[in-house]
């Protein structure tokens, strides 16, 4: 309580000078311990909202809330604020450079505590891609560093734009996969997303080179399968550094997240490859990611790196493979699996999902199984008619109830979604859909621990609790 009155005190004592002293330099120094004030509350709140699973084999977003925001420096000249974004802040004789800038929440903490440990001016923010949780900071550092030049991926305008145009969309998708998520995204200020407009943006294979107090850097347009095509690492050759943001996902090495849970487009798997190859080929000696910490064996990094290349062309051409063997996209989601010399953690990317998503990328929605799926009217516009023709919810439960008994999770849920069609609040029909999703939750800790599955199966079990009442 003590720590919440200290808080508030300062967020009302920075809306009081802010007022005052909206016209001076004083004024953003003010609005940044305000938005600090307001972040560390937010914070507080969401890992208090966030358990860690001890079923979990991973590490994950609910980790990632719980990780304390502060200052270390991983290699020379190069100082990290850690939290659930991290901030990378470069140290040069004649300037300094920012690696991506963190959630919103935390960015005005992270710009303080980096500012503490490295005074001078910021000459380039390179972010790796247009994710809220690596742009976040971005307009707190630009208010004071208005001259900073802004290097993206080409893409990354385009990826702000369809984002941010449909923010509500994914918003309320996200807020069912991580329930601490408020109602209602920001709607203006330093907090909301997008307004970010590029000084410097690079096409996919080029790279844009600068120097800077005599430390060289090099920004790479990698498109790939972790976290869309707007990706961009920053490479400093002589030290061997690799500020990789989000280009192998938020662990290292997984497999690669082709398909989202929460939405987003298809990833392209084989342009993955090609820029895996091309990071292989630099050598790095440390890997800094924008979540988690720095990975600093070259031997590692270089042997994780093939793996995650060999496995993403794996699955591509056992898909491919598939499809020209007129194999259904079913039987191949669950027939490719990943050889054992080229096994990942599942904990983001799914193999499975992917298979769907490179079929689906390449051929469409359209599966040639029915003339059905050309048109609106779909299956569950008949459920009610063909639970009335199964003589109501009671058989449905019973056929449900036979699935769970023999370990058919999947067809439990379908017969469940047919009886419910016809009565929702069926107490029989929600008890054997809880049993299934609390077995498929246990299931998908044992097979990888994905945390949009597991945060998509939490958040069913939450609501047919609900619906029971329990």
């Amino acid at each position: 309580m003590v720590n919440v009155l200290k808080w508030l005190g300062m967020l009302l004592l920075g809306i009081v000078l802010g007022y005052v002293l909206r016209d001076t330099g004083l004024s953003r120094v003010i609005d940044e311990r305000r938005a600090e004030a307001v972040g560390t509350l937010a914070s507080s709140y969401i890992a208090s909202q966030t358990e860690l699973d001890d079923r979990t084999d991973v590490k994950t977003v609910a980790g990632l809330q719980h990780i304390e925001v502060g200052v270390d420096q991983p290699a020379a000249d190069v100082f990290r604020a850690s939290g659930v974004g991290n901030t990378f802040l470069i140290r040069t004789a004649e300037g300094l450079v920012l690696f991506d800038t963190g959630l919103a929440t935390q960015a005005a903490k992270h710009k303080r505590l980096l500012q503490d440990a490295v005074p001078g001016e910021v000459t380039h923010i390179v972010l790796s891609h247009s994710h809220a949780d690596h742009i976040g900071g971005t307009k707190f550092w630009l208010a004071e560093f208005p001259d900073a030049q802004v290097v993206t991926h080409a893409k990354f305008l385009e990826g702000q734009r369809y984002l941010k145009d449909l923010e509500r969309h994914f918003w309320s998708r996200n807020r069912l996969l991580y329930t601490f998520m408020p109602e209602e995204p920001p709607e203006g200020g330093m907090n909301a997303y997008g307004g970010i407009t590029p000084d410097i943006e690079v096409a996919e294979g080029d790279v844009y080179a600068f120097t800077l107090g005599g430390v060289r850097f090099e920004a790479i347009a990698t498109a790939g399968g972790a976290e869309g095509d707007d990706n961009l690492v920053l490479w400093l050759p002589d030290q061997r550094l690799l500020f990789s943001g989000d280009f192998f996902g938020p662990l290292f090495p997984m497999v690669p997240n082709l398909f989202t849970l929460r939405g987003e487009k298809f990833r392209d798997p084989l342009a993955y490859v090609r820029s895996l190859d091309r990071l292989i080929e630099l050598g790095p000696e440390m890997v800094l990611p924008s979540h988690f910490d720095p990975i600093s064996s070259a031997e590692r990094v270089r042997q994780d790196m093939q793996r995650m290349r060999d496995a993403t062309q794996f699955i591509h051409d056992q898909t491919v493979a598939g499809m020209n063997r007129g194999d259904s996209l079913w039987q191949l989601m669950r027939d490719v699996q990943l050889p054992p010399e080229l096994a990942l953690s599942q904990g983001h990317g799914k193999v499975s999902w992917n298979v769907r998503s490179i079929w689906e990328h390449y051929s469409t929605w359209f599966h040639f199984e029915s003339t059905t799926e050309l048109y609106p009217v779909q299956i569950r516009e008949l459920y009610p008619d063909i639970a009335a023709l199964a003589g109501g919810p009671e058989p449905l439960a019973a056929m449900a109830r036979q699935s769970l008994q023999t370990g058919e999770l999947e067809a439990a849920l379908h017969w469940v979604d047919l009886g419910l069609a016809s009565q929702p609040d069926h107490p029989e029909l929600l008890q054997a859909r809880l049993d299934a999703l609390n077995q498929l939750l246990d299931r998908a800790y044992q097979q990888g621990s994905n945390y949009s599955e597991t945060g998509w199966l939490k958040s069913r079990i939450d609501a047919t609790e609900s619906a029971l009442g329990i």
